[in-house]
C-alpha cells in the first residue's frame, strides 16, 4: 500500500508491480527469501549425488563405474557445495545465481555421457526429467531464471538424444513427452509460486504501510517518525546539509471539538493534512504527531527558505474555508539540524519553539 501525497489516501499496489520502485523492493525481498533455500537445496542435492555415487559403487561394475563416480562424486557435489557456500557472500549473488542456472546443464551433460555408454539408457534417463522438475520447483531460481535454465537443459537433451542416441521412434516420442510433462508441470508450479510470492509481498507491504500510517489523514504516524528522522540525521551528517523540523499545532482545537463535535474535528484534521501535503516538496515529509499536532521534515533547506515555506502554509490554513464559521489557525515551532543532534534533542528544540509560539499569541512561527 502506498501513500498518495496529493490525494491523502492509501491505495493497494497491483500484483504485477508495474511501479519500478515496488518491483525493486520485491526483487530485494525475493533475494533475501531465496538465499536460505538455495543454500540448503544446493547442499542437499550435492549430498544426494554423493549417495548416488555410493550406490553406483555397489551395483555397477566395469568401465562405466569410473565415469559415474567422476560425475556423481567429483563433479556435481563440489559444484553444488560451492554454490551453497557462495550464498554467504551477498556480493556474489549474480555469480552464484549464474552457476545455479548452469548446474542443471552440467548435470544433464553428465547424465547423457553416462546413458550413452549403457545398454539400457531408459534406466538412467529418468534423472533428466527430475532435473527439469528440480529447476522449477526447488532450486530457488526465479521464474525467468528457471525458465532459461530449463529451456537450455531441454534443448541439450533433445539434440543429444536425437543425434547421438539410438532410440526407437516409440522410445524417442515417449522421451519427448516426459520432457514436455516435466517442463509443463514444473513451469506451472514455478509460475504459481511466483504469483504467491507477489501476493505475500503485497500483503506484507500493505501491513507495513498500515502500521506506519495514520488511518484518519493517510499521513505517516508516530511509528514512522524515528525512522524518518534517523535517516535525515544520518544524511545530514554525511552530506553536511541541514534539514528543518517543524511541529505544527492547530490553535484551540479542543474548543472546535467541543463546539462542533469530533466528526467535524476529524474532517478538519483531514483537510489540514491535505493542505500541508500540497505545500510540500516531494522530498519533504509530514507526520501526524498526535491529536491536532503535525510534524514536518524539510529536507536540504536553510532558515530563510523554511520560514518562507512555513509562512505560506500558515496563511494557506488561515485563509482556507473550513466547514465551520470559526476561523482556524495554526502555530509552528521550527528548528534546524545542528551538529551532534539526536532524535530527542531536535524534537525537544522544535517543541520548545512551538511552546513559544503559543505563548506569543498563536497563529505564528517561532524559531530556536
Amino acid at each position: 500500500m502506498f501513500y498518495d501525497k496529493k490525494e491523502s489516501v492509501i491505495t493497494p499496489p497491483a500484483i504485477d508491480f508495474q511501479d519500478r520502485s515496488t518491483k525493486k523492493r520485491f526483487n530485494l525481498w525475493m533475494t533475501k527469501s531465496n538465499l536460505l533455500q538455495i543454500r540448503l537445496i544446493s547442499a542437499l542435492t550435492g549430498i544426494l549425488y554423493m549417495i548416488a555415487a555410493l550406490i553406483n559403487s555397489l551395483v555397477v561394475s566395469g568401465d562405466i563405474l569410473g565415469l559415474m563416480i567422476t560425475i556423481h562424486l567429483y563433479v556435481m557435489p563440489p559444484f553444488l557445495f560451492l554454490i551453497s557456500l557462495m550464498t554467504y557472500k551477498k556480493e556474489l549473488y549474480r555469480l552464484f545465481i549464474f552457476l545455479l542456472m548452469l548446474s542443471p546443464v552440467v548435470a544433464t551433460i553428465g547424465n547423457l555421457l553416462i546413458t550413452s555408454k549403457v545398454e539400457d539408457p531408459a534406466l538412467y534417463m529418468t534423472e533428466l526429467y527430475l532435473i527439469i522438475f528440480w529447476i522449477f520447483t526447488v532450486s530457488g531460481l526465479r521464474l525467468w531464471q528457471a525458465t532459461i535454465s530449463a529451456l537450455t537443459t531441454v534443448v541439450v537433451i533433445f539434440l543429444v538424444t536425437y543425434f547421438f542416441f539410438s532410440l526407437s521412434l516409440e522410445s524417442f516420442v515417449m522421451h519427448c513427452f516426459w520432457m514436455l510433462a516435466s517442463f509443463s508441470f514444473g513451469f506451472l508450479v514455478a509460475y504459481l509460486l511466483e504469483k504467491s510470492h507477489k501476493e505475500v509481498f503485497s500483503t506484507h507491504e500493505q501491513l507495513t504501510q498500515l502500521a506506519m500510517t495514520d488511518t484518519l489523514t493517510g499521513l505517516y504516524n508516530r511509528a514512522k517518525l524515528d525512522e524518518l528522522l534517523q535517516d535525515e540525521l544520518n544524511r545530514s551528517k554525511y552530506l553536511h546539509q541541514p534539514f528543518g523540523l517543524a511541529i505544527m499545532d492547530i490553535d484551540h482545537f479542543k474548543k472546535i471539538n467541543d463546539s462542533y463535535g469530533h466528526q467535524v474535528g476529524d474532517t478538519i484534521l483531514k483537510e489540514i493534512g491535505k493542505l500541508i501535503t500540497e505545500e510540500l516538496r516531494s522530498t519533504d515529509k509530514v507526520i501526524r504527531w498526535g491529536g491536532e499536532e503535525f510534524l514536518i521534515l524539510y529536507r536540504e533547506t536553510d532558515k530563510k527558505e523554511v520560514l518562507k515555506r512555513i509562512e505560506t502554509l500558515r496563511l494557506h490554513i488561515e485563509k482556507h474555508l473550513f466547514p465551520i464559521s470559526t476561523m482556524i489557525t495554526a502555530s509552528f515551532g521550527l528548528t534546524l539540524y545542528t551538529k551532534d543532534d539526536t532524535i530527542d534533542s531536535i524534537i525537544q528544540r522544535a517543541d520548545n519553539a512551538l511552546y513559544l509560539a503559543k505563548n506569543n499569541g498563536r497563529n505564528c512561527t517561532e524559531f530556536i
